[in-house]
């Protein structure tokens, strides 16, 4: 994903996602995730957001999901899309 956070639309695209039955219905704010073998919630972090310490939003979205080494594979997880933050007030465009 290269550090880009992606619109559902095209995260459900890459990731040949499909609505699940019985699911809560998912805001246009955020993507749904399902689990593949041996995802950690750190993995999907790092997927979604391209930053694995983004790790508490995607627990705090899904309290449902015991919190557990490897998640079970084939889980769907909801993670909001977060904006990117903001470069610091004194940061210049050719600032790293």
């Amino acid at each position: 994903m290269s550090g880009s956070v992606m619109t559902p639309a095209e995260f459900a695209a890459a990731y040949n996602l499909t609505a699940v039955a019985g699911a809560p219905p998912v805001a246009p704010s955020a993507v749904q995730y399902v689990t593949g073998p041996a995802d950690r919630w750190d993995i999907v972090a790092w997927r979604i957001y391209g930053d694995p310490t983004q790790v508490s939003t995607v627990i705090m979205n899904n309290p449902t999901v015991a919190i557990s080494p490897v998640l079970p594979q084939g889980i769907t997880l909801y993670c909001p899309l977060i904006a990117p933050p903001a470069p610091p007030a004194n940061s210049t465009p050719w600032s790293p």
